[in-house]
């Protein structure tokens, strides 16, 4: 949907935050692999995707807002906590229920093919980052479901501090890996 409710946002938030919970103490052999998804990668991985980006001007404007994105980041890296996370929480990998209005509101995950261990507050950023396309250019729309995850799953300063520098990193994996595929496939 183009638009949603903040009852919705803030049940995408706490959805994500209960499963990162409940995903704390979840441990496996698959978890430790490599994804380009994986927010402790962004940096890398971007620079890596870029690399055959034909447009010159944007590939220097994704790389600079990366390049801010990870040193904000970087002296946080030691303080965030490291777990198994679903890694694509968002209104794309849900199912929802109705409220009472109609309105879809997030009470299901689905697709689990990208759970390996990250960063507690990559789970959170993921989810933010999906939310801003509904957001009409308004960042504080995400707020509903920062404040629900942090109440499913409470998260430390650092965490915190970290959060919009992964929500800018997630967005620039995003769009490089977009970038990308299209360059490899022009009409996909």
């Amino acid at each position: 949907r183009k638009h949603l409710s903040r009852e919705a946002v803030s049940a995408l938030g706490d959805l994500a935050g209960r499963l990162a919970a409940a995903l704390q103490d979840f441990e496996h052999p698959g978890l430790e692999r490599e994804l380009q998804w994986d927010l402790r990668r962004a940096g890398p991985v971007v620079l890596h995707l870029l690399a055959d980006m034909p447009d010159q001007q944007r590939k220097k404007r994704i790389a600079e807002i990366m390049v801010g994105a990870m040193r904000r980041l970087q002296p946080l890296t030691a303080e965030l906590r490291v777990q198994a996370i679903h890694h694509d929480v968002t209104d794309d990998n849900v199912v929802s229920q109705p409220d009472a209005a109609g309105r879809p509101i997030p009470d299901g995950v689905i697709d689990f093919g990208d759970i390996l261990k990250g960063w507690l507050v990559a789970e959170l950023a993921v989810t933010c980052a999906s939310l801003l396309h509904h957001a009409d250019g308004d960042p504080w729309f995400i707020l509903p479901a920062v404040k629900a995850f942090h109440a499913a799953c409470p998260l430390t300063e650092a965490e915190l501090k970290a959060l919009w520098p992964l929500i800018v990193a997630r967005a620039a994996v995003l769009i490089a890996s977009s970038e990308h595929q299209l360059s490899r496939e022009p009409d996909n």
